[in-house]
This record gives structure tokens, sequence and C-alpha cells, in this order.
């Protein structure tokens, strides 16, 4: 994947942070390889979210004036089809040499209204580079998987390296920015740790991963164990979760990353004001119920606790979030916080007690 520096971030319209988590994680993570924001719904009195960024906001690949390196398409798709404003903000970038991050799931060079304008797909192109007989632009796609996956063989039950997977109530809440943060603060305490990114989002920071949303269902475990076998001589690593078993959108590929992984740890990531699942009209079980799941389908495969609570409180007051950290504490009887008010040394703490000290 191209390892660019100048980043223009497509966040048009964007009107909350789960509907570009995207650009919300690369702010976070990679801020100072980002250079612009991409949003012609951009004015004062109505301002891209992310505009407090310091980024300069821009109307089209247009402005860009040949000032950055690569365009990351960071918004969900409307409907799940491709508008026509993006398309022409595809089309003009590829016209103008500027290479493309796509992190959906459609590759660019299907579509007969991209391909046709810029002469068609070139014979070198690879399922992971598309690339145009008329530009010299490369689009990575990094959604695509490999194709030598194999089913999972419990390999991962011999690994040095202690395995800590985050979980949750539902989809968008907060676990791959739980999983980074933990890593960070792992490293910060000298254990030889790492992030194994399982997502679009976690394969842009981190450079590499397998989006596992995107393997076939009978394979998906086996993915899992090939990410953190490659690193299983380390202290412990951190799987960035998806979904939720919860959530029947997503609830598949939840389940096999908790088989492939079988952790020994988990970290349990709730939204505290989402009562529903999303895109559903399906209330958000209790603490205790959803911890107790968890706990008993983790440990068919490697007997296993959550030690911790990861609550994303985005949407309150401090004084709000505290409360609900409390909540969750007098509940369930686990430690927890929000990474993002409060910092996660709380989270560490119970993972790293857990997972080394003498029981």
């Amino acid at each position: 994947m191209k390892n660019f520096k100048k980043a223009a971030l497509m966040v048009e319209g964007a009107k909350d942070i789960f509907q570009s988590k995207t650009a919300s994680a690369l702010l976070r993570y990679r801020r100072s390889d980002c250079a612009f924001l991409i949003d012609n719904t951009h004015s004062e009195n109505k301002p891209n979210i992310y505009s407090d960024s310091g980024l300069k906001v821009v109307n089209s690949v247009a402005d860009l004036k040949n000032d950055t390196d690569a365009l990351v398409l960071c918004m969900v798709l409307p409907e799940g089809t491709l508008p026509s404003r993006w398309i022409e903000e595809i089309v003009s970038a590829i016209k103008n040499n500027i290479d493309i991050i796509n992190p959906l799931h459609i590759n660019f060079g299907t579509i007969p209204q991209i391909s046709s304008q810029l002469g068609g797909v070139d014979a070198d192109s690879t399922e992971y580079k598309t690339m145009f007989k008329n530009s010299k632009a490369v689009i990575y796609n990094i959604r695509v998987v490999p194709s030598d996956l194999e089913l999972f063989s419990l390999k991962v039950l011999q690994t040095k390296a202690k395995r800590v997977l985050t979980v949750g109530s539902d989809c968008n809440i907060g676990k791959m920015l739980t999983t980074l943060e933990l890593n960070k603060l792992a490293k910060g305490k000298g254990l030889n740790s790492s992030f194994i990114a399982t997502g679009q989002i976690g394969i842009l920071i981190k450079g590499s991963g397998i989006a596992v949303d995107r393997v076939i269902c009978d394979f998906l475990p086996g993915a899992v164990e090939r990410l953190i076998l490659a690193e299983k001589d380390n202290d412990i690593v951190f799987v960035e979760g998806q979904g939720s078993i919860f959530q029947p959108i997503y609830s598949g590929v939840t389940l096999g990353l908790i088989h492939g992984t079988a952790p020994d740890a988990m970290v349990f990531c709730h939204v505290p004001s989402r009562k529903k699942l999303r895109y559903t009209d399906i209330n958000i079980p209790d603490y205790k119920f959803m911890i107790r799941m968890h706990e008993d389908i983790s440990s068919i495969v490697n007997k296993t606790k959550i030690v911790g609570i990861s609550l994303n409180c985005f949407d309150l007051s401090k004084e709000q979030a505290l409360d609900e950290i409390k909540r969750a504490e007098d509940i369930t009887g686990l430690p927890a916080t929000d990474p993002v008010k409060f910092g996660s040394e709380k989270l560490i703490d119970s993972v790293t007690k857990y997972l080394f000290s003498n029981k």
C-alpha cells in the first residue's frame, strides 16, 4: 500500500464520526500525513465536522493543484452505491496522476463510467492495484484479501504472545481506537506488543493486515490466526475487533474473530447513549448478559475473561461520561473508562495484571 505523506481526505457532507470513521482515525493516528479535506458542502455557516483539524478544506480534487500524493475515500457509501459526484472526483484524481487509497469493497476498474474516461484498465493491473492506460496513478485496493488462506488450525493457542481482543455491544463503537490505545500504552510499559489490523482503517494506520469482512467465512478464523502467528513471539498482541455477536448484520465476522484469536483476555466496548443496535430496532442487552455471552463463546476455544470496559461517550459531557463510567463499574465490577476523554491506563493495567500476574 502506498505510504502517503500529503493525503487529501474525501469527507463530503460527513455528519458525524461514524459516517466517516476513516477520517476520524487518520486524523488521530496519521495527522501529519494528511494535508487536505475535500467537501463541496463546506461553508462558514455549515463547516465540515473536521474543519477544526487545521487541514485546508477544498471543494474538489481540482483545487488541490498537485499538492497531494493521495486521495483517501473516507466516507461510508450512501445507500451502498457510488454517487456520480464521487465518480467525478475519482476520475479527476486519476487524470491528474493522484493515487487513490480505496478502502471500499468496490473495484473502480469495473465501473464503466470511470474506466471509459481513462482509456480502460491497464494490463498490469492486479486485484491489489488498479491502473488505467491514460494515467500514471494507481488505485490501491486495501480490502482485497490473500488468495491462499487456510482453515483455522488452533496453532494460535501455542503463541508466546498473549492475545487480547476488543469486543462489544454493536458495530461502530470504538473497538479499533481502544485496540490502538492499548497497544500504545503496552509499548510504553516496555512490552513488545503489536496491533493486529483486521479492518480497512486499521490497515491504513498500520500499513498491513487483512480486512476480514472480505474473507470467505470458512477461512476467517484462519485469516486472523495467520496475522497473529506472524507476531507470535511478542509479549502481547492486540487484535482489532469487528462488529458484534449481537449485531445481526455483522455477527458472522465477530464470531470468526473470537475463534481465530482464541483470546487470553478481552476488553468490552460500548456506546452508553446507544439503546438499539445500529440499523435495527433491536434493544441492546444489559452489561452482565453481554459479558457472559462473550466469555462463554470465547471459552469454547480458550478459557478467557473480559477484564475492562471501554466506553465511547463522544456525545456526552465529561460529567455525564463519568456517571456512565461509574455505572458500568458498579454493575460489572470491572474497570471502565472513555479512552478519548480520560485515557486507557485503567484498561491496560487490568489487562497486564490479568495476563502476567501469577494466577
